[in-house]
């Protein structure tokens, strides 16, 4: 049993984010695992003990070996498409995510941020509450059945932006639900809450931000918003557009909202207006690496030197 620090990382080695850092955590200390490749990572679960394989093959007792993981990701991209509800197979990959599960949840092992601050931190009602009680501006909000109630509040025109997944797969092909402009007309006939949408007032941004955190650092991009769509994701050049810049009260506020909701690792969106910084949304688990060096590569290397720091 290896008694050095062991670095666990949850998610596919496919994904070149996880990779990214993988890269830089040496083999006999680098444990890698999600759902869908429990083996050979796993090696034997019980309440007292959790021993995990390293990349090299060296067995980690997570008891008494120091360990520090980041959660990626539970599974791949599209692990249960195509699952039955009550199926066999979905009884073996809700066993295989009850497992990792257990593993995550382990008291010994130290995590950037914690599979229960990650998931609660993703909901945008959750986000919005942080922020407001931090006292960082974000756009007026709301969720309501009634459109009428929607422009009176907020004014017209407003957004709409999802408040679950943000894409889906249909007839195999992946669709993105960008944010749209609406007016009480356009929205009539629609039932509201078939699947809830998150109603805000519209912010006429002319600078977009990308925020990185980890832990009490952050490093920040900037995309220019003027020409772009209201969605700058919908605009395929503008991912490569972002260029380092600083804002410090926007990276600090960033800082106090990720630790408020006991996040060690975030990337953010943030957008200026006419009246300054405005926080749109927190990614626990968001990606960085499309952004220019100067942010990536620190960004990246913090968190790999934070993970195999005793």
């Amino acid at each position: 049993m290896s008694h050095r620090n062991a670095v666990l990382l949850v998610g596919d080695l496919a994904d070149p984010h996880l990779q990214a850092v993988a890269d830089r955590v040496r083999p006999d200390r680098r444990v890698v695992i999600d759902a869908a490749s429990l083996q050979p990572a796993a090696v034997a679960v019980a309440p007292g003990q959790t021993v995990l394989e390293s990349a090299d093959g060296t067995r980690v007792n997570v008891s008494d070996c120091p360990t520090r993981g980041w959660l990626r990701r539970l599974a791949p991209a599209g692990w249960h498409h195509g699952a039955m509800l009550g199926s066999h197979e979905a009884a073996v990959m809700a066993a295989r995510v009850a497992l990792l599960a257990a593993i995550v949840r382990d008291p010994k092992i130290e995590w950037v941020t914690s599979v229960d601050n990650l998931y609660a931190a993703e909901n945008k009602i959750v986000q919005y509450r942080a922020a407001e009680a931090a006292g960082i501006r974000i756009p007026k909000t709301l969720i309501s059945a009634d459109p009428d109630h929607l422009a009176a509040e907020l004014g017209e025109p407003f957004i709409l932006k999802p408040l679950g997944p943000g894409n889906f797969e249909a007839n195999g092909t992946q669709h993105v639900v960008y944010v749209t402009e609406q007016r009480a007309t356009d929205l009539r006939d629609a039932d509201l809450f078939a699947a809830p949408f998150l109603a805000q007032a519209l912010v006429r941004a002319h600078t977009h931000l990308r925020v990185v955190t980890v832990r009490e650092e952050a490093w920040v991009a900037e995309l220019d918003g003027n020409g772009l769509p209201l969605d700058w994701r919908s605009h395929l050049p503008a991912h490569h557009s972002f260029r380092a810049a600083k804002w410090p009260t926007v990276a600090t506020a960033a800082v106090t909202l990720a630790a408020s909701l006991g996040l060690g690792m975030t990337c953010q969106d943030w957008m200026i207006d006419d009246d300054g910084p405005v926080f749109t949304d927190i990614n626990p688990g968001g990606q960085w690496l499309f952004l220019p060096d100067e942010v990536a590569e620190p960004a990246t290397r913090a968190l790999a030197e934070w993970l195999m720091a005793r």
